[in-house]
């Protein structure tokens, strides 16, 4: 009989000493009496069992009934109570009938008593290894030599206890006295490697049953698939399924492989997850939920399955309750920019766009990253979407606006400034939002363009584009890269002041490096009147100390670089 897995699943630490309780039990005593050799066996087997009582309790009913029950049968008959307990692992009742056997029968130590003791530990409660290494050493201590059985009743104990050592130790003998290994025993010794978390041992040992033909039950694949899959080797987990497979067996439980989708899912292991999918999903046993379909979809997104990204979704749109949502979209859209597929990309963009849950300036950053690797892809990335135009599609303006970030990274102004003036040809009613004029104001101060970005602000105020913090910020940055634009930079500064709005960190001391060298005293206007916003003032001053010249229209006043304002 084989360790079950609720033995292994229950049992997580190991139990007390049971010599500490035997003493315990042996200073309640009266009279306590020094056993002969012929009631070594039944004196431990009696403290052993008293403990399994709480102290100061007396014994319940049925446990005196049964003890009177096994007082009335014959030797044999006892014998076959014993092994009866064995099977069941009824610990007290173990150690009761031993007592009775030697104390009362006069049977001498042998053995098969020795045998049910070591299996008596085989409880998650009341079993230990240590009881297992003392029991062995009775046995030499009585001149009595192990045999096969002895040593397999150990290693069945030492799967529910491991003790490394201690099993190395009865490996050893068990060669050494060319026993071999029975099925069982080898079931028990990979089921205390895996309790041990030696998992590659518990590997090389699962291999070694395999190679020497040795049948491996269903329970323990499952309890090594389990470890592996928490442990997040998910590859040796999908080599044994597929082994599993492979060797003919029909009967693998549904609740491993849906363990399997999960944790595989969660760690976004494309083979874990892939195999799990086809297996189980794609035949229809398995439903999974929404959680686990989002798993997958990432999963998908981060090594470019498309055909895995499509499936899960279609999962999700047949869901009841759970209807397609952005970021399903976007975990798709990044599994095609991962499979390098720009032109699907674009097209799942007015996908989106049609679908009600138009793409935001977030959903196009894996397009962007690809279009930023070479100059020439933001052409392609053109001609793509008047193709899609041309198919009667709706083209999202996010779809436009990425396409011109990517010109603003390789510094084509005017490329991008080309596709602004032709947004038409890309719908009629499409016009650009505040994402696009920013984009173009950052052309701007790339290449110092202050007139061009004067006219595009007078085009937001025409088509009545709401500006943003960013808007003031980069008006603010080009006109701070025109050499006789500080007056305009610092209006503005003021005008997002008026708004609420602070520049951004590089933007104030840009800002406060070109007033230090005109020797302007508005520079204390940009020290932070809250926290978290503006220059702190010890940088303020690092900045004056660094770049002030005297070109003040009011060279009067001077800056007082301790109190920090101008006297």
């Amino acid at each position: 009989m084989s360790v079950s897995i609720v033995e292994y699943d229950t049992a997580e630490s190991l139990p007390h000493h049971l010599t500490a309780r035997c003493e315990k039990f042996d200073s309640m005593s009266k009279t306590p009496t020094a056993p002969d050799q012929y009631t070594k066996l039944p004196d431990k087997a009696t403290n052993c069992s008293a403990a399994v009582t709480p102290a100061g309790k007396p014994p319940s009913s049925a446990h005196v009934r049964d003890q009177a029950r096994i007082r009335d049968l014959d030797i044999t008959s006892v014998y076959q109570e014993l092994r009866r307990s064995t099977l069941e692992v009824n610990y007290a009742h173990i150690r009761d009938v031993v007592r009775l056997l030697v104390e009362e029968r006069g049977q001498k130590p042998n053995l098969r008593l020795y045998d049910a003791l070591l299996l008596a530990n085989t409880d998650n409660q009341y079993g230990s290894a240590a009881e297992v290494a003392r029991i062995l050493d009775e046995i030499a201590v009585e001149g009595l030599t192990p045999d096969s059985a002895t040593y397999h009743a150990a290693l069945r104990v030492l799967a529910v206890h491991p003790d490394y050592l201690l099993r190395q130790r009865i490996l050893d003998e068990l060669r050494q006295r060319w026993f071999s290994l029975t099925k069982a025993g080898w079931h028990d010794v990979v089921a205390g490697l895996i309790r041990e978390r030696q998992l590659e041992l518990a590997l090389d040992t699962l291999g070694q049953m395999q190679m020497e033909g040795a049948k491996v039950d269903s329970w323990l694949y499952d309890l090594m698939i389990y470890i592996l899959c928490s442990a997040e080797e998910f590859d040796s987990a999908v080599n044994i399924m597929q082994h599993r497979i492979s060797s003919g067996e029909l009967y693998i439980s549904a609740t491993l492989w849906y363990y399997l989708l999960d944790t595989a899912s969660r760690a976004l292991h494309h083979r874990g997850t892939l195999f799990a999918y086809r297996a189980r999903v794609e035949s229809s046993y398995l439903n999974p939920p929404a959680g686990i379909c989002i798993n997958i979809l990432s999963t998908a997104a981060r090594h470019g399955d498309i055909y895995l990204a499509t499936s899960a979704l279609r999962i999700l749109g047949r869901r009841s309750g759970n209807p397609i949502q952005l970021h399903h979209y976007e975990a798709l859209l990044e599994t095609y920019m991962t499979a390098k597929d720009i032109r699907t990309s674009f097209t799942l963009l007015t996908i989106m766009e049609a679908a009600g849950h138009p793409p935001t300036e977030a959903s196009t950053r894996p397009i962007f990253i690809h279009l930023s690797q070479s100059p020439s892809l933001p052409a392609t990335a053109v001609s793509i979407l008047e193709e899609l135009c041309d198919q009667d599609r709706q083209i999202p303006i996010q779809a436009i606006n990425v396409i011109m970030e990517a010109y603003i990274f390789h510094r084509d102004l005017a490329s991008s400034l080309s596709i602004y003036k032709t947004l038409h040809k890309f719908g009629d009613s499409l016009s650009p939002d505040t994402a696009t004029f920013n984009l173009l104001f950052r052309g701007c101060t790339q290449a110092a363009r202050k007139d061009l970005a004067m006219f595009l602000a007078s085009e937001m105020v025409a088509l009545k584009v709401a500006p943003d913090r960013l808007t003031y910020d980069r008006l603010t940055l080009v006109c701070l890269n025109s050499e006789n634009s500080i007056e305009d930079a610092w209006r503005y500064f003021e005008e997002m002041r008026e708004l609420g709005w602070w520049p951004r960190n590089g933007t104030a001391k840009a800002l406060a490096r070109r007033a230090c060298k005109r020797g302007d005293q508005r520079i204390w206007r940009l020290v932070a009147a809250e926290e978290g916003k503006g220059v702190s003032k010890w940088v303020m001053e690092s900045l004056i100390k660094d770049y002030w010249e005297d070109g003040s229209e009011e060279p009067e006043n001077e800056v007082d670089l301790e109190r920090g304002e101008g006297q």
